[in-house]
Formats: structure tokens, C-alpha cells, sequence
């Protein structure tokens, strides 16, 4: 995304500035009773499920094209608002995933953000064992709206480089990364699994603001938007000015950590496959969806 001295320039302000952050979150560490709790219970996570395998799947719209019924004795991760979905029942995902800050920030008094609010809470009557994986230091509201649910935490705090170090340890300070994915993707390599396989990751979900009077609207999620939430997302874009290039800009970010995360999945002696028969992931090796299930039953 830079040239050569804008990457080398930084590269030496990144390790400045996260030294600054390690030093914040052990001095955090020494004085909390709490963190040091979590941190301990993340460290059970460890190699919990060396040499299986595990499907992280994404919310886009080529979910239609796969039979998730295979996924119902696998392990799962799911992500974001995909029990919207009714694909969300059909996985029954040993975890979630949440990173997004507005997340966190919903306002029970707003009627849209209280649906959303519902819908997680619902979750503990028809996926009792789910388990949410929530940044450390957003979880205050997360507590106080789901108190029945179970959770783990994340410490995210450091910039994400190539030259940096034990990023999927995660029972000390991780990085910060641009998509919910990647921190899939990184819990299940502190996890051990050997094979870890994309499901619904399209990254096609910026082509569905990206064109003027656009008649294909397919672009975004695997769920359906009625035009109600279709006409609150245009105004919120508008209001807040995001725009192509800001959709881009971080798209290329994404695309950038995943690249990284790739290398680090293969640095551990394990495999990242995409599974999606569509979608713009074009360097992550593609494998046939029915051909996962060909020759192992679980």
C-alpha cells in the first residue's frame, strides 16, 4: 500500500508505537485482577483442538451455494449479525465473534438497535454452549446486556505487522486487526487446528454501495435487508461521509492482513483453504466445498 521508504518509515514508527503499548497493557496486567483472570482462562484455549479441523464462515452471499447441513457436527466459528440468518440455527457455531466498535455501542433505546440487541440475547435459548469472543476492553456493555452468556476476551491493542511476533497468542496483548475474519482465523491457530477452511469470506460486500443506481443489490450479505434497512444504511453512509474510497482503503487493509495471516497459518504447519465456490478471495487456495466431505466423516 506504500512505496519503499513509506513502508520502511512505518515500519520502525509501528515497533515504537507498540512497545509504548506493551508496556501499557503489562503495567494493566500487574494491576488488574480481572485481566490476569482472563488472560489465564484464554491460555486453556491452547492447543485445545490440535490437528482437527474448523470452518470459519463469513456472511456472504455465496452461502446460498453451499449445503451447510454438512457443517451441523463441525466446528464452527460464525461472525458478526449471523443470526439474522436462518443459517445461524443450522451451524450451531461453537463460537462468535464480534469486533466491530459500533457493536458495542448499541443503544437499547434505539428500536433498530435493540432488535439487534434481542437477537444475540435470544441466542442463549437456541445455542446454550455458544461461546462470544469479544475485544477485552469493550466489554463492559456486553456484560451488562447478556449476563447468561458465555465469553472469552480479547486483549487487541497492537498494530499489525509481518514482523510481528506470537500474534495468535492469545492470554497476552494481540493485535488490532482490520476484519473480524482475521481474528477468526487467528483464534484458530492459538487453537491448534490443522485445517482451517472460508466459508462465505467473498469481501464483495463493498460492491454493495459501490456503484451509482446499481440493479444488483447481491453483493453484501448471505441474509436478506428489507428496503426499510436498505434506505437506514444509505443515509448512515451518507451522514458519516463514507465513500469509495474509504470502502477501498479498507478492503485493501483486510486483504493485506489476511495475506499476513496466511503466512502465519503456514508458519505453524497448517493449511487455509477457501471453501467458497465464489467471491473476490482470489489467494487463498480454493478447494471444492463437497470434496471436504468426501473421504471424512466426523
Amino acid at each position: 500500500m506504500f512505496g519503499r521508504k513509506e513502508t520502511t518509515a512505518m515500519s520502525v514508527i509501528n515497533k515504537i508505537d507498540n512497545y509504548r503499548r506493551d508496556i501499557k497493557y503489562y503495567f494493566e496486567w500487574l494491576t488488574s485482577k480481572g485481566l490476569r483472570h482472563e488472560m489465564s482462562q484464554n491460555k486453556k484455549m491452547k492447543d485445545s483442538q490440535k490437528g482437527k479441523r474448523c470452518f470459519i464462515i463469513g456472511n456472504g452471499p455465496s452461502l446460498k451455494h453451499h449445503d451447510l447441513n454438512k457443517l451441523t457436527n463441525e466446528f464452527v466459528f460464525t461472525v458478526n449479525f449471523m443470526m439474522k440468518s436462518d443459517n445461524f440455527k443450522t451451524l450451531n457455531p461453537n463460537y462468535h465473534l464480534f469486533f466491530d466498535p459500533v457493536v458495542f455501542g448499541m443503544n437499547p433505546d434505539n428500536k433498530d438497535e435493540k432488535e439487534r440487541i434481542d437477537l444475540i440475547a435470544n441466542t442463549k435459548k437456541t445455542n446454550p454452549d455458544l461461546t462470544y469472543i469479544i475485544p477485552y476492553r469493550r466489554r463492559k456493555n456486553f456484560l451488562k446486556w447478556f449476563p447468561g452468556h458465555k465469553f472469552l476476551f480479547i486483549y487487541n491493542y497492537k498494530t499489525y505487522t509481518p514482523a510481528l511476533k506470537n500474534a495468535s497468542s492469545l492470554h497476552r496483548i494481540t493485535p488490532g486487526f482490520q476484519n473480524v475474519i482475521v481474528y477468526a482465523i487467528n483464534t484458530a491457530i492459538y487453537m491448534g487446528f490443522k485445517e482451517i477452511y472460508l466459508l462465505g469470506v467473498d469481501m464483495t460486500g463493498f460492491l454493495e454501495h459501490f456503484e451509482y443506481n446499481k440493479t444488483n443489490d447481491n453483493w453484501g450479505h448471505s441474509y436478506a435487508k428489507t428496503d426499510e434497512e436498505k434506505e437506514k444504511i444509505k443515509s448512515y453512509l451518507k451522514e458519516h461521509q463514507i465513500d469509495n474510497e474509504f470502502y477501498l482503503k479498507t478492503y485493501g487493509k483486510t486483504f493485506e492482513h489476511l495475506k499476513t495471516m496466511q503466512a502465519n497459518v503456514l508458519e505453524k504447519n497448517a493449511k487455509l483453504f477457501n471453501a467458497s465456490e465464489h467471491g473476490a478471495l482470489d489467494f487463498i487456495p480454493r478447494v471444492d466445498y463437497e470434496t471436504i466431505f468426501s473421504h471424512t466423516s466426523k
